[in-house]
């Protein structure tokens, strides 16, 4: 398996990548080749030729949550490849209005596409109802995690829905996991749910052992007390690969390079071979 990281919010020192608050990552295995975020613009298709990657290949495109960083590039992806059997996956409700607001403004956060845009680009658009869906032998989404109730719910990110607006719990948010010989690969967004709370859901489901990890853990803006409890139950759990990045925090990242001897830094540019 090789697992190309496409665009972050750094890029690794000599890769020729550039960088941006986004998250993509293409993964190649088995004869699949998947597409797992798109960043926020065009940076992971410039970053991809770099790398020498050909996204015209892809069969499968999974978007882990509605966030403008994670789906921003579905637009230039189709502006830039015509596909004939293109599957998008994501989780229920992920056209909701996502929103924060700040200094008593709104920012909107998702994406610039709707059903109306991937219809016109012939792509099969398909929201998983399932907790456990398996899109080819091997391949797994994951949806419907069980919020531990340790997890810190941030109140700062908003939905809105015919109901009203509320605080997201993300329950669009899912995950890809990949059962490889060596155990589960996990690969994830921005782990809106609570990363620990997504692991206990995917160590439930599937009687495998999860050997590597990469993607966004969102430890960037947590105190200091859930961060550090966050981080030492991952040391803990002795995964053979930590690769999180993106959203995870420089404070995180600096602290598992110091004490976690299996991390590494999953920038724009970093290709990990499984």
């Amino acid at each position: 398996m090789i697992i190309t990281t496409l665009t972050d919010n750094n890029a690794e020192k000599g890769s020729g990548c550039g960088s941006e608050h986004g998250f993509s990552t293409l993964i190649e295995y088995n004869g699949s080749t998947i597409l797992f975020d798109t960043g926020k613009s065009d940076l992971f298709l410039k970053n991809a030729k770099v790398l020498h990657k050909d996204l015209s290949a892809i069969d499968t495109l999974v978007i882990s949550h509605g966030h403008y960083d994670h789906g921003g590039g579905v637009r230039a992806l189709l502006e830039t490849y015509e596909y004939n059997h293109l599957t998008l996956y994501t989780g229920q409700g992920f056209l909701k209005r996502k929103f924060v607001v700040e200094e008593g403004k709104e920012r909107e956060l998702g994406v610039d596409f709707d059903r109306h845009y991937l219809n016109t680009k012939g792509v099969i658009w398909r929201a998983i109802c399932q907790e456990t869906l398996m899109i080819r032998p091997g391949f797994f989404l994951v949806s419907c995690f069980k919020h531990l109730k340790e997890e810190h719910v941030n109140r700062r990110f908003l939905i809105e829905d015919e109901n009203g607006v509320r605080v997201d719990l993300f329950t669009d948010e899912i995950c890809l996991v990949i059962d490889t010989p060596k155990g589960l690969v996990m690969i994830v967004g921005c782990s809106h749910p609570g990363i620990l709370s997504m692991i206990k859901t995917v160590s439930d489901r599937f009687s495998r052992p999860l050997y590597a990890l990469l993607g966004g853990i969102h430890l960037y803006d947590a105190d200091e007390q859930r961060r550090q409890k966050v981080l030492d139950a991952l040391i803990d759990m002795n995964i053979p690969m930590l690769g999180v990045s993106h959203c995870t925090g420089s404070d995180a990242e600096a602290y598992l390079k110091e004490h976690c001897p299996h991390f590494f830094l999953n920038n724009a540019g970093t290709v990990t071979e499984i």
